[in-house]
């Protein structure tokens, strides 16, 4: 169920306006951190790509995987140029001779570290939906199985003593 053109920022079941928003939202957030609180950017790579995973696999109707999948390498595209430009933390470790950890700590693990998560999660929401469904169903084929019963004819005790009266 392709779309094709009828909504806007939607392009062959890709959801390029949302993913970008929430990439830049990220990255933003990560800059913020990074003046307010001093927080390294390459530190918080693998929790912008997990919040970029939990905003759009619930909201991506069509082509899941795709969209968790480019949304988690945009953030990281993003946040290792964050990372280049504003903290300028490779450099250092270049000058250190370190760069090589730096890169499989800071660079490598985070991209497989949201890969991984993103899938994990996109199967677990997948799962949940089916189920939910399959209860939803359930529920609706035992009521529609069970009619209502009969009215049951209650005497209120007033007129009880009404009976009383009269004998």
């Amino acid at each position: 169920m392709s779309n094709d053109g009828s909504q806007p920022g939607i392009k062959n079941g890709i959801y390029w306006r949302f993913l970008g928003i929430s990439v830049v939202g990220v990255a933003v957030l990560q800059v913020v951190a990074k003046y307010a609180v001093h927080y390294p950017i390459y530190q918080s790579l693998p929790l912008a790509e997990l919040i970029v995973a939990y905003l759009i696999i619930p909201r991506a109707k069509e082509r899941r995987l795709t969209n968790a999948l480019v949304g988690v390498v945009a953030a990281f595209v993003v946040g290792v140029l964050l990372d280049f430009l504003v903290e300028k933390s490779p450099q250092l470790a270049m000058q250190q001779g370190t760069f090589m950890q730096f890169l499989e700590l800071y660079i490598l693990f985070p991209l497989l570290l949201g890969l991984v998560v993103a899938f994990a999660y996109l199967r677990l929401t997948e799962w949940s939906e089916k189920k939910r469904s399959a209860l939803e169903q359930k529920r609706n084929q035992d009521r529609a199985s069970h009619e209502p019963a009969p009215p049951v004819r209650r005497h209120s005790p007033n007129s009880r003593k009404k009976k009383k009266k009269r004998r």
